[in-house]
């Protein structure tokens, strides 16, 4: 899709949820309490998905990472430690574009709302609704 003033490519808006495996993945890193080395390659440190989940973490803003782009080190923020003892809220849902987040949803959730959750048929049958932001609705 083009943009019909500049002309520039739009792309699509990714939709992420905060969920039980984001969640797991925070206990996990802040168990350790200091800078923890994350990738994909051989010698992986945090087994599974973590590269592309702890990404996701960074966009709520509960994990930041090394100064160095390419170090793979993270640790918790602040509000990641407040988010797992129920005194920090994040948005339901980010949108992002090119690994930045564009927008994200006014409702507001902590992480009883996420932990242990499994989604059910309403939430797979809603689902093509997560694709747009709220103001494209």
């Amino acid at each position: 899709m083009e943009c019909p003033c500049c002309h520039q490519r739009i792309r699509k808006l990714n939709p992420h949820r905060m969920c039980s495996q984001k969640v797991a993945l925070l206990e996990q890193l802040a168990k350790v309490g200091t800078w923890v080395k994350i990738s994909t390659g051989q010698h992986r440190q945090v087994a599974g998905d973590a590269a592309v989940l702890v990404l996701r973490l960074v966009w709520f803003g509960l994990v930041e990472h090394d100064e160095n782009n390419r170090s793979g080190m993270y640790r918790v923020t602040q509000n990641g430690l407040a988010f797992l003892q129920n005194n920090h809220t994040v948005p339901r849902v980010v949108w992002c574009r090119d690994g930045k987040v564009v927008d994200q949803d006014s409702e507001m959730i902590g992480i009883n709302s996420v932990k242990n959750v499994v989604l059910d048929k309403a939430y797979w049958d809603s689902y093509w609704m997560l694709q747009q932001p709220e103001w494209m609705r």
